[in-house]
């Protein structure tokens, strides 16, 4: 993947789960899942008592009806790290987008961006 690449270079990389902290803090989750839904951030901190849940999770918000486990993600990134990325960064990371989601065949992507040129 030619988007993980780059961002690799500019130091942004996803951390393993294992690493993640579990007082309270808020990481942004790589959900793990496979698919249309996959591959997206999700805002969560570690509860160690949700309300409504059984035992500790990753919840989004406080009385959260859903939380995740670790295995839900593949890795994770602190958003105080997290900084932004200059022009020719952005426009690398384009480009890497577009070869990427044509090597994958993801049509979804091509079509939303054939339809940004209009």
């Amino acid at each position: 993947m030619q988007v993980e690449r780059i961002l690799r270079e500019y130091g942004h990389f996803l951390r393993p789960m294992s690493e993640a902290p579990r007082d309270g803090q808020r990481i942004l989750g790589h959900s793990a899942q496979s698919g249309a839904q996959g591959g997206h951030l999700i805002s969560c901190y570690w509860e160690l008592r949700p309300q409504g849940l059984i035992g500790p999770n990753w919840v989004e918000e406080r009385d959260s009806p859903i939380g995740y486990i670790d295995r839900y993600f593949d890795g994770w990134i602190r958003p105080r790290e997290f900084r932004l990325l200059d022009s020719v960064a952005i426009n690398r990371l384009l480009v890497a987008y577009i070869d990427d989601a044509r090597a994958a065949d993801n049509r979804e992507a091509l079509k939303m961006l054939e339809a940004g040129e209009g």
